[in-house]
């Protein structure tokens, strides 16, 4: 028999997110001693003390609230999925669905997401965070996400994973490279060339290790943090760059050129995959969104 109720772990969960009795209270138009009662009751239902209450600076979350905080989202993530099942029409899905989404990945999934799986799926409500893999993932983990897109090499421990597309790096050159004209490049070919270096940590992380393990140490003479920018520097001839993700026309935004080519010889994966909780079965909305993007095809390039 349950000595609480889900009405006492939303209020706790918002008390937690707001960081004080009032801004909870505020937030969700319930009175401040109904919040500080639900906290009380809660914390004696579980025979454990969640937070600290301090005059004039909030609430402090004990070691038990901040354990206890991560199995509340969930729970609460596993009402809202029965009630959206008990509710919905058959062949229908309803909630919400709060998804993360590595930040180089969002110009490649975000607009089909939002326009062809939210579209077909009107009754779910559709959240996008987008940012860093690992804080996302961390963020899941916590409750706050139900999934994060993002490539195998960021999977975090406690996560699991489906892949929706495989990610194979190749390498980008200008027109005028001496290696333009052939269709396919050894890393070790590359061994004296400039690089331009996708600049962020997860390339500097994985990718650069990547390519020293599979014989090639990049002589990086530029970098930058924008995708695109990268890309032109590449088509206006200062070096060569690796990539895993490939735009549908091999154009830069200036207009000018890039040449892809095929690494030749082994070289690690990073295929792109939807994280979610080791612990946690997909839910059928999530199964669905994970469906729906490994049968996405991009569209097809010049």
């Amino acid at each position: 028999m349950f000595r609480y109720t889900l009405r006492q772990v939303l209020h706790f969960v918002a008390i937690a997110d707001h960081g004080s009795i009032r801004a909870a209270a505020e937030a969700t138009h319930v009175s401040q001693a109904g919040m500080s009662l639900a906290l009380t009751e809660l914390e004696k239902a579980l025979g454990v003390q969640l937070a600290v209450r301090q005059k004039a600076k909030g609430i402090t979350l004990t070691s038990a609230g901040r354990r206890f905080l991560s199995d509340a989202r969930m729970l609460l993530r596993q009402a809202d999925e029965l009630q959206a099942t008990t509710v919905e029409a058959p062949g229908t899905l309803a909630g919400s669905l709060d998804i993360g989404c590595y930040s180089t990945l969002a110009a490649f999934w975000v607009p089909p997401i939002t326009a062809g799986f939210a579209a077909a799926h009107p009754h779910i409500t559709l959240a996008i965070t987008e940012g860093p893999p690992r804080r996302l993932q961390q963020d899941m983990l916590e409750g706050r996400l139900d999934a994060v897109l993002t490539h195998t090499r960021h999977i975090v421990e406690g996560a699991e994973f489906q892949a929706v597309r495989a990610g194979r790096p190749y390498v980008l050159v200008g027109p005028g490279h001496r290696l333009a004209g052939r269709k396919g490049v050894r890393l070790a070919e590359l061994a004296d060339d400039d690089m331009v270096l996708l600049d962020i940590p997860t390339v500097r992380d994985n990718q650069l290790p990547n390519l020293r393990a599979s014989g090639l140490d990049p002589k990086i003479a530029w970098r930058s943090t924008s995708f695109e920018a990268v890309r032109g520097m590449v088509a206006r001839g200062l070096g060569y760059t690796v990539l895993v993700q490939r735009p549908p026309h091999d154009i830069s935004y200036e207009g000018l050129p890039v040449v892809v080519l095929p690494i030749e010889g082994p070289i690690g994966h990073s295929d792109i995959c939807f994280a979610y909780p080791a612990r946690q079965k997909p839910s059928r909305k999530l199964q669905a969104l994970i469906d729906y993007c490994a049968a996405y095809s991009p569209p097809a390039g010049p």
